[in-house]
């Protein structure tokens, strides 16, 4: 498939000036009415849509890399931040999200890398504020390293070291989100202990973001992560470099923690007969059977050696199709899932992108970036299919032109409706088109 970046510009251009346009009217603050429940946060941030005050935490990495260069909306990249850094004080942890039904896990850490980049990217570095935050972060780490009979939640896997996700939810809880998930999925008559054992596993599936894939056959609580072990990696590297830039002292050696996990996740995680990195089923000792382009976390994160990346680089044609990259392998599943073949969504093709670019290379990387910008712009201009009848609603949805949506299908170029139809949606879908937009612009 051919792409003529003169020729889309004009259209990327105008989407980008009515995102810009858009993005103050999904602001909320304080006095935003809240869902009950729901935590008050202390400052304005941008929401993922209009009238909806709801901070998802993952999320907010990806929205944060579109505004941070802009002056009009930076203020916002910093005031999500300090709000993920008040939860953490107050709760241990940042949830899920602000709602009360993401409240019982946390999900993938991203903090010290916003804090990071808002930091390396201000024209003034404010120490005194990184030296706080650093300490919140460490808590934050804590969580999800914590042994200790205290822990919120148990991270813990067979192997010290390397953590899995997992939740803290009551047996009430896990009980009311087996009925919220089997609208979805067609479970059959299962007992009460059998309810709570698959809520178990959905729920440390909830804590990945990826609600939900087939990458942990259905069995989350058993697998040591890739994007997870990745990202705790990465919160290692940066407290090494808060540590140096702080001139801190008595601080643990960041540095040899980092290369301990290195170790362990390349010696569990790497498979080389098929040149990928493999979520580890840890309870059988094997590798999941579904790969993944999660595998990309690693090269982000700095984690593959040269020879890993090209091996890796030359499979991508496992994930990317003519309208960009999709979660998992094209394979055959009991269950649809949203984080699975055919769907792309926008935090999958940023670190691809961000992967491939530390790696060097830029080709594949400016091939991805395009193919998620001309992705959007089929379905700003023209969103197909027109309507769909969403099951978690029980009634139709009908698109309009000049929208920007949740998730898309990467081998049709339409709207992906697995699960539950894809939506309009601010927070990440155009964060990542604005930061894409800004890497193609700047190559």
């Amino acid at each position: 498939m051919q792409h003529n970046v003169k020729s889309k510009n004009k259209e990327w251009l105008e989407i980008e000036n009515s995102i810009l346009s858009d993005l103050e009217k999904s602001r909320v603050d304080k006095n935003s009415k809240l869902r009950e429940g729901s935590i008050k946060l202390p400052f304005p941030y941008l929401s993922i849509a209009k009238g909806r005050n709801l901070l998802f935490y993952w999320d907010t990495y990806y929205t944060n890399l579109g505004i941070l260069f802009n002056k009009k909306f930076r203020h916002y990249a910093q005031s999500a931040a300090d709000n993920l850094l008040y939860l953490v004080e107050q709760l241990g942890y940042v949830p899920n999200s602000t709602e009360p039904w993401g409240l019982n896990r946390a999900q993938i850490p991203y903090l010290s890398m916003i804090v990071k980049e808002l930091y390396e990217t201000s024209e003034k570095k404010d120490k005194v504020w990184l030296k706080s935050v650093y300490f919140t972060l460490k808590k934050e780490y804590e969580f999800w390293t914590n042994t200790n009979s205290n822990r919120i939640e148990d991270h813990t896997t067979s192997i010290q070291g390397l953590q899995r996700f997992s939740h803290h939810a009551t047996e009430k809880e896990m009980l009311d989100f087996y009925d919220e998930i089997a609208i979805r999925f067609n479970f059959g008559k299962l007992s009460e202990d059998e309810k709570l054992k698959l809520a178990n596993h959905w729920l440390a599936e909830a804590e990945a973001g990826l609600d939900f894939t087939p990458r942990f056959e259905n069995r989350c609580s058993d697998f040591i992560p890739i994007c997870l072990n990745s990202n705790l990696y990465t919160y290692e590297k940066n407290f090494y470099w808060m540590v140096k830039e702080l001139n801190l002292s008595n601080e643990p050696d960041w540095e040899n923690i980092a290369e301990v996990r290195s170790d362990l996740f390349n010696k569990y995680l790497w498979n080389e007969e098929q040149g990928i990195y493999l979520d580890y089923d840890f309870k059988n000792n094997r590798h999941s059977k579904v790969p993944s382009v999660i595998n990309y976390y690693a090269m982000w994160a700095g984690l593959a050696s040269p020879l890993q990346a090209k091996k890796i680089v030359e499979n991508l044609s496992l994930f990317e199709y003519d309208y960009g990259v999709t979660v998992c392998k094209k394979m055959r599943h009991k269950h649809i899932y949203q984080w699975d073949y055919p769907a792309g969504w926008p935090s999958t093709h940023c670190y691809v992108v961000k992967a491939l670019d530390k790696y060097g290379y830029k080709t594949e990387a400016e091939r991805i970036a395009i193919k998620y910008l001309d992705l959007v712009t089929r379905n700003f201009y023209n969103p197909k299919p027109e309507q769909v009848f969403d099951p978690e609603t029980n009634k139709m949805l009908y698109r309009t032109k000049g929208k920007v949506y949740e998730k898309y299908n990467v081998v049709n170029g339409e709207l992906y409706d697995g699960e539950y139809a894809s939506n309009e949606f601010m927070g990440w879908s155009t964060g990542v088109f604005l930061y894409l937009k800004n890497y193609i612009d700047n190559l």
